[in-house]
């Protein structure tokens, strides 16, 4: 079993300011109900950065996604910076 957690989230906020950058990852509960609605969802974690290690990690997350959209020839998923 590993020593840090492992988390599963299926959605996101993010803040900053000045000093730091927060993410706040959720998980959504499903709802029995039909039609649209606005699921609540639980936080599962929150995570502090320095903006210089947000934005390296917001870098490096745009190369990889822009290396498999390239890989697989899709137009709808290249992403452009």
């Amino acid at each position: 079993m590993p020593d840090y957690p492992d988390i599963y989230a299926d959605g996101f906020s993010v803040t900053a300011g000045d000093y730091g950058v927060t993410i706040t990852l959720r998980r959504s509960q499903p709802s029995g109900e039909p039609g649209p609605h606005q699921d609540p969802s639980d936080i599962v974690a929150r995570i502090r950065l320095a903006p210089n290690t947000a934005k390296a990690i917001a870098d490096a997350t745009t190369s990889i996604l822009r290396t498999v959209a390239e890989a697989k020839g899709d137009p709808k998923t290249t992403i452009s910076h």
